[in-house]
């Protein structure tokens, strides 16, 4: 009976793999090509790094699953990667059956993702729950780890050779149409011909739209020879380091966590091997990777072409570059090994290997190891290791005597695999010198990813901690205002760490997207379908009295949970229509300015509004700004940068949680504090309001102080004139504009509110406090350490410290309001008349 129930468990524990390595879509993704609403990509988040990240976090987060790393990324490769899936036309013009799904897994792909799932990465005793993730995020992460290519044509095709632009945004067409018609992009030679060829991103043109000809006059097998000549790779992410087959990542990683040597006999399971002058095992971390693509590139070239020499890196294109959905290649031929599986492959190859070989990373979690590499500063574990480092993590892991005699081992094994139209009967040797030798030319002279020099001279040395409460006008066209949103959020990061993002109506400030740190649910739900149902027109008297409610209803919740200090809070109007203002508009906006004090509220319309929106805002020389957002989005960065840059300046609330909404004279915070979390080289910038300090008091202070280990020191600085103050900032011949100090291993600092707002007449007219933490450690040769393991890490080696407030009381500004409008009318006349 024991023996009984062992085998059992072994037979469950590969039910993911063996499914998802049959010769039919895999049962828990059919429904990812039956539903019209997630056949149609632009109901799905954009596949990038991430959107990947996001979705992997919220699968680790699930209380259902309890996996280490080893066992999470082999069940999400056995349960959502399916390789090789085609579309597939039936003969002449015949009808697709009802009781048939036109695809299948039969392109070439699909033999080599077989042979990992039940060979090389281990199957696990506990599978994925069907529901850990929804239907639209369970479709996306499919199709941003499965690797095939989509050969349909699309029409247009001549104009694919003078493809060098990233492309548009697609139309949204009614979901109603037929399922086939509705999910890849076209291009349009005058469109191309006309942009610059600067190397910047184009975005919707009505006529770049792709329609497939009807269903049942598309002819989409292979052996036709009418294919696209810009077939569509899947199975790609975008990255700030270009494309990435994703499904080679995780593969590559899944191969280091169960490190082990298979024989090759084992592999090709009785059938007889061509050529026995070869290494008789493979080691699992290249077949997952870079020896899997080139094997596959050696069978299919050589057959099919019968060319000795193999060719790797056919490049191309994203759609988009704010909500990349579709990589477009820039060829039909030699797509076996493309520039992002090159990319995956080498990615995936290092993970797998430092996995291995480092003990530390262990005990991560998929998402921390992903998201350590794929960053701007400190890799995983040691600087050298992240993605703008490629070039030279490939020279130092890739060894070009072991790549050759496991290639040479793995393509003897795969053609004993897969159907081939010939039989290679010798010559194997010389085929796979020619594979390697052409991928390491192509990744020394051609893979010009940007470098880490160039990533540390572009990125900014903090992470933002924002509250966006977005305020939408429908009157935008939906394919304008999202690749604008799309780009904010990911500048702002949202996610689990960092930003949160909530949608609001301008016509009535009503919450059209509940507030998330998910920046794939919010790509779920904001979809042209979701825009189109919003009501029209903008009131700005009600759309206020409502924020207000809600804000004054946050601040209470924070009351009750004793909330004192995190993300900023910041209320931005999106808006294309002219707005009318009035006294009760402006009544609503002071209260909001008086009662919320740490709530920046910023307006981006598409005409100069200035005259009537500047008393609505704090500083009406940044708060207020006009943007152009063309419908090919190119100018999105410029137009939309000013907006950012303010949002950027809003530093994380530390507050008084006792004064709730209604801030009572009497109530104070005597000794409260939360914890907060830096990583190296990087820097936290808070601000404290006047609210909570403008009476005197010998008491009042905030202390900073070191909770836990980490390499190098902090920095603590703090101004009432810098909103992000750092040492190397000097102000003029004011040495005490910004006051800074050292913590090294241990210790705390005091920053004094005592009288803080001494010969300031009013709230309104007392400076903010401004405060900023740094993780400051020595800038080569420095190995992080793992120390930081509570939930709210984000990275191993983020510094903990602790903001304790003492003291604190609350003020409200509201009683001094016509001293302060006199005072901002006083302003605006000096400066504009």
């Amino acid at each position: 009976m024991i023996w009984l129930v062992m085998i059992l468990l072994t037979a469950a524990s590969g039910v993911h793999g063996q499914v998802n390595a049959q010769s039919s879509v895999a049962p828990l993704l059919r429904e990812c090509y039956t539903n019209p609403e997630l056949l149609n990509r632009n109901n799905l988040p954009p596949t990038t790094m991430p959107v990947l990240i996001d979705i992997i976090r919220k699968i680790e987060d699930d209380s259902n699953v309890n996996m280490d790393m080893r066992q999470l990324v082999a069940s999400i490769l056995q349960t959502y990667r399916q390789d090789g899936i085609e579309f597939h036309q039936t003969d002449g013009n015949l009808p697709i059956s009802s009781t048939v799904l036109p695809f299948a897994p039969t392109f070439h792909s699909f033999y080599r993702h077989k042979l990992l799932l039940t060979r090389i990465i281990p199957g696990n005793l506990q599978a994925l729950p069907n529901d850990v993730i929804n239907s639209p995020l369970k479709c996306a992460l499919h199709h941003m780890l499965s690797t095939t290519v989509d050969f349909r044509l699309r029409g247009n095709e001549n104009s694919c050779n003078t493809l060098s632009q990233y492309r548009a945004l697609r139309t949204f067409r009614d979901v109603s149409q037929h399922l086939m018609k509705d999910d890849v992009e076209i291009l349009d030679v005058s469109s191309i011909n006309s942009v610059d060829k600067n190397g910047q991103m184009r975005h919707y043109n009505p006529k770049d739209e792709i329609e497939y000809t009807d269903i049942n006059d598309l002819k989409s097998e292979r052996q036709v020879q009418i294919q696209s000549q810009c077939p569509i790779l899947e199975g790609v992410v975008n990255t700030k380091w270009g494309a990435v087959s994703a499904g080679n990542v995780l593969a590559g990683i899944a191969g280091g966590a169960q490190y082990q040597t298979i024989p090759v006999t084992e592999l090709a399971r009785g059938a007889i091997i061509n050529d026995q002058n070869i290494q008789q095992f493979v080691t699992s971390t290249y077949p997952t990777t870079l020896s899997g693509d080139l094997a596959e590139a050696i069978l299919i070239q050589n057959t099919e072409r019968g060319n000795p020499t193999i060719f790797v890196g056919t490049a191309g294109n994203w759609n988009s570059s704010q909500a990349p959905r579709f990589y477009m290649l820039h060829s039909q031929n030699n797509v076996e090994m493309t520039e992002p599986e090159i990319r995956g492959g080498i990615d995936g190859f290092v993970l797998g290997n430092i996995v291995n070989s480092d003990s530390r990373v262990s005990s991560l979690k998929l998402s921390q190891l992903l998201d350590m590499y794929y960053t701007e500063m400190n890799g995983v574990f040691d600087q050298n290791r992240r993605a703008c480092n490629r070039r030279s993590l490939s020279q130092e892991f890739i060894t070009n005597t072991n790549l050759v005699a496991e290639t040479n081992a793995f393509t003897a094994a795969l053609d004993t695999n897969i159907p081939l139209r010939g039989t290679i009967i010798g010559g194997l040797q010389q085929l796979v010198d020619s594979a390697v030798n052409n991928f390491q030319s192509y990744v020394t002279n051609n893979l010009n990813d940007v470098n880490c020099e160039l990533t540390m001279n572009s990125m900014r040395n903090y992470r933002l901690k924002t509250n966006l409460y977005l305020v939408v006008d429908s009157s935008w066209q939906y394919q304008t205002i999202y690749p604008a949103i799309s780009w904010l959020l990911d500048n702002i990061e949202v996610d689990k760490f960092g930003s949160s993002v909530t949608l609001l109506s301008a016509f009535d400030g009503s919450v059209i997207i509940n507030k998330t740190f998910s920046l794939a649910d919010f790509h779920t739900n904001y979809t042209y379908s979701l825009h189109q149902s919003l009501r029209p027109g903008v009131d700005l008297e009600s759309t206020l009295t409502n924020i207000k409610i809600m804000m004054h209803s946050e601040l209470e919740n924070e009351r009750t949970a004793n909330y004192v200090g995190g993300n900023s809070t910041v209320l931005l109007f999106l808006l294309n229509s002219a707005v009318q203002t009035n006294t009760l508009v402006h009544e609503q906006a002071r209260i909001l300015n008086e009662t919320v004090p740490d709530l920046r509220i910023l307006f981006a319309t598409s005409t100069n509004q200035f005259d009537n929106l500047w008393p609505l805002v704090r500083n009406l020389h940044t708060d207020i700004a006009t943007i152009s957002l063309n419908s090919d989005g190119t100018n999105i960065p410029n137009s939309m940068g000013n907006v950012l840059r303010v949002i950027q300046q809003v530093g994380r609330r530390i507050i008084n949680p006792t004064c709730g909404s209604t801030y009572p004279p009497e109530a104070r915070s005597n000794t409260m504090q939360f914890d907060d979390y830096v990583e190296p080289g990087y820097t936290n910038y808070y601000s404290v309001s006047p609210n909570y300090f403008y009476g005197g008091n010998e008491n009042r202070r905030i202390r900073i102080t070191r909770s836990g280990g980490g390499v190098g020191s902090l920095v603590i600085c703090y101004s009432r004139i810098v909103s992000q103050p750092s040492r190397n900032i000097t102000i003029g011949s004011d040495e005490n504009a910004i006051t800074c100090e050292t913590i090294a291993s241990s210790g705390s600092f005091e920053i004094g509110l005592q009288n803080a707002c001494d010969g300031y007449y009013t709230i309104n007219s007392c400076p903010l406090m401004y405060i900023s933490v740094q993780s400051n450690v020595p800038s080569t040769g420095t190995s992080l350490s793992s120390t930081c393991t509570e939930n709210a890490c984000r990275f191993p080696y983020s510094m903990r410290y602790q903001i304790q407030i003492n003291e604190f009381g609350c003020y409200s500004g509201s009683s001094t309001v016509g001293f302060s409008v006199l005072l901002l009318i006083f302003s605006f006349v000096i400066n504009y008349i």
